[in-house]
């Protein structure tokens, strides 16, 4: 057995970077930072059609406003050409009052009206890349979404856990409660998962009852620990419920610099349906960097009836895991 000190925040390292999705460019610019900006822009462009009158910088207060739609708000938008239209009209002479009023608002409103549509486009824009990557009900990532996160996270030197969850007996929940009863035992289950693991690990949604998790460990201690503490939490948070559900968890432990898990989903998934069928709640097992297709399981090798594991093969038979007597050997370690 694993010899364990400190306490789990110890054993977890906390230098995993924060995730970021794959966002263009122009949603990753912080709000702030654009108005500052843009309203230094508008003071400069001010001051210069000041001392150039002769000059039209009316494209140029438009393509301020425009882009202050874009990036910050119509709000900002708005009030920003309100103020280059007020000190335009009392401290310039780039607006021609012979035009009348009217026909003064009549343009001021015009291009107002192409600035906020810009406004709403991206509004829009941010929506729709939202519910692209977050499932509305859990409010968990989607698969897409989770393998962008992965795949932001290349090259830290840690090992890191793969982790597959199934909540058990949502169907029959379903059939007598109903499916908002299912629905909100899966909100609820999400909720606890996510006030169980970091703001920067990985939580998604990869089928209706199927859910992932990916987090950076620094040991295999630290693995044991937070492998066996969330099967509790997990558990526990669904025990409660009025129709009796479980959670079995498919634990796969990998091996540093890992980034590609497409195979290795496959093998988590490939644990969580053995620790279904043998009821033993967690299956934990290490992937081989050398042997893809090979898992070593991580100690205890019994199920809970006391019975040594045969060899597991997934659906896909793409997978074994070969049962060892005794502890469990470290492949990671070689």
């Amino acid at each position: 057995m694993f010899m364990i000190h400190g306490t789990m925040n110890e054993r977890r390292s906390a230098k995993s970077p924060a995730i970021q999705l794959g966002k263009p460019f122009f949603m990753k610019i912080p709000k702030s930072v654009a108005a500052s900006i843009l309203t230094g822009f508008a003071l400069v462009t001010i001051f210069a059609s000041g001392l150039q009158p002769d000059i039209g910088f009316g494209a140029f207060f438009l393509l301020i406003c425009a882009f202050g739609a874009w990036f910050v708000g119509n709000r900002f938008a708005a009030l920003l050409g309100t103020f280059i239209a007020l000190t335009q009209v009392f401290f310039s002479e780039a607006i021609n009052l012979n035009h009348g009023p009217f026909l003064m608002a009549l343009k001021f409103c015009s291009a107002l009206a192409v600035v906020l549509m810009l406004g709403v486009a991206r509004a829009a824009l941010e929506i729709e890349w939202h519910f692209a990557r977050i499932d509305p009900l859990t409010g968990a990532y989607n698969r897409k979404a989770f393998f962008e996160a992965v795949e932001k996270q290349k090259g830290v030197d840690e090992l890191s856990l793969l982790i597959f969850a199934d909540v058990d007996g949502l169907k029959q929940r379903n059939d007598k409660l109903g499916h908002e009863a299912g629905d909100l035992a899966l909100s609820r289950f999400s909720t606890r998962v996510r006030n169980a693991i970091r703001s920067d690990d990985i939580f998604a949604r990869v089928g209706g009852d199927e859910f992932v998790i990916f987090m950076r460990v620094r040991d295999l201690a630290a693995a044991n620990i937070v492998a066996s503490r969330l099967d509790a939490t997990l558990n526990e948070s669904i025990s409660t419920e009025k129709a009796e559900l479980k959670c079995s968890l498919g634990v796969l432990i990998l091996p540093c610099g890992t980034s590609s898990i497409d195979m290795e989903l496959k093998q988590a998934d490939s644990l969580m349906y053995h620790a279904k069928r043998d009821c033993s709640g967690l299956l934990m097992a290490f992937a081989v960097p050398s042997d893809p297709t090979t898992l070593v399981p991580f100690a205890p090798t019994h199920n809970d009836s006391g019975q040594l594991r045969v060899p597991i093969r997934s659906k896909d038979r793409s997978a074994d895991i070969e049962a060892r007597s005794g502890e469990a050997q470290n492949p990671l370690a070689a």
